[in-house]
């Protein structure tokens, strides 16, 4: 097993030590839902709440969608703030709503308020992150279910050493096959953070520079 995939096999559920950086800055859009493509690589494929990736869902990207940090009715009829998105799975989602978060999970680290352990469920380190919990019910049993086969899986396919054993947990940690190509996206009000494109997961495939897995 190489080092990446040991890598991705060990961070599969840790919380990254830093906020997620906004490589990607589209303005002018008037519906938030065109900046899914460009969340979807600056957050990696996976909800910023519970890590669930989109590789895991049946539906890849359609199970995910655009959250708010803060309330749609305060944005009214204006251009789209993307700096104000994040992309999150639909369940987390819908469930936390319009609720205020009691930190900006783009600004500082989740791994400062949220664990999660090997049985599967979401410790909260903080009372900012027990309010997360609970915000997006990070503990739901289905969750936390699909957690533990996950965590269980891992170590009897990294004890075989048969061929489909290895590929299977490629299979588990590879990018999604449908990367957005984002140089082929035109912003409205045009993108001040044009050089993330350079660096977005599709540009990186495509010069050979993409890992297997992540």
């Amino acid at each position: 097993m190489n080092d990446v995939l040991l890598t991705a096999c060990e961070g599969v559920f840790r919380y990254p030590n830093a906020p997620p950086p906004r490589r990607h800055g589209p303005q002018g859009y008037l519906d938030y839902q065109s900046c899914k493509p460009w969340l979807r690589d600056e957050f990696a494929f996976r909800c910023i709440y519970c890590l669930w990736r989109e590789r895991w869902e049946a539906d890849g990207h359609h199970g995910f969608g655009v959250d708010h940090l803060n309330a749609q009715s305060a944005v009214g009829k204006l251009p789209v703030d993307y700096d104000q998105l994040v992309y999150a799975c639909n369940t987390c989602n819908s469930t936390r709503r319009d609720v205020p978060l009691p930190v900006d999970p783009t600004a500082e680290s989740l791994a400062e308020h949220l664990r999660i352990s090997i049985d599967g469920t979401v410790e909260g380190l903080t009372a900012a992150g027990e309010d997360i919990i609970a915000l997006c019910r990070l503990n739901r049993a289905l969750l936390v279910a699909a957690r533990q086969r996950i965590l269980t899986l891992i170590p009897v396919l990294q004890k075989s050493n048969h061929p489909a054993a290895i590929q299977a947990l490629r299979d588990l940690f590879a990018f999604p096959i449908d990367l957005p190509n984002l140089a082929t996206l035109r912003p409205p009000g045009g993108n001040p953070r044009s050089v993330g494109v350079a660096g977005s997961f599709f540009e990186r495939r495509r010069r050979g520079e993409l890992p297997d897995v992540y």
